[in-house]
């Protein structure tokens, strides 16, 4: 609680600074380090970017939530499964979400990772997330650390 008023991790310091929530973090980073690009050049792909990053923040990860804290399950499931349809339609015949592997892919992984333990299934139904979260875990960067 004392360097995130929120009272969660991540929390990043930097010098004196202290950053904390996740997007905001990765932006910071892809501002701080811009010889390694984690977001499209182009402002078109760059805000579709962003319209992902949030689509996970705002819609995927509350009903993950809920669907872990068992907070009207049924409900939280059938959100989560409108979801995943959605994003499912999304990654087919696409290796990444906007373009190149950006922040937007990066966001996903910790879903990916943790879909047991929230209770999520992605599984034949959602063919496309599954090869793209599959392929997103199996990267060098990502892989050592799971």
């Amino acid at each position: 609680m004392q360097r995130n008023p929120y009272g969660k991790v991540p929390v990043l310091e930097d010098g004196a600074g202290v950053i904390y929530e996740s997007a905001i973090i990765n932006e910071y980073l892809e501002e701080k380090f811009p010889a390694i690009s984690l977001l499209p050049k182009d402002t078109l792909l760059r805000a579709k970017a962003r319209i992902w990053i949030d689509y996970l923040n705002t819609r995927i990860h509350p009903a993950a939530s809920d669907m872990s804290h068992n907070r009207e399950p049924d409900k939280a499931s059938a959100r989560m499964k409108q979801y995943l349809t959605t994003l499912n339609q999304e990654m087919a015949g696409r290796k990444y979400l906007v373009g190149d592997y950006s922040l937007a892919d990066i966001t996903f992984i910790p879903l990916y990772t943790r879909r047991d333990r929230y209770g999520v299934v992605i599984d034949d139904n959602y063919p496309n997330l599954k090869r793209w979260g599959e392929d997103l875990i199996a990267r060098p960067q990502v892989a050592p650390t799971i």
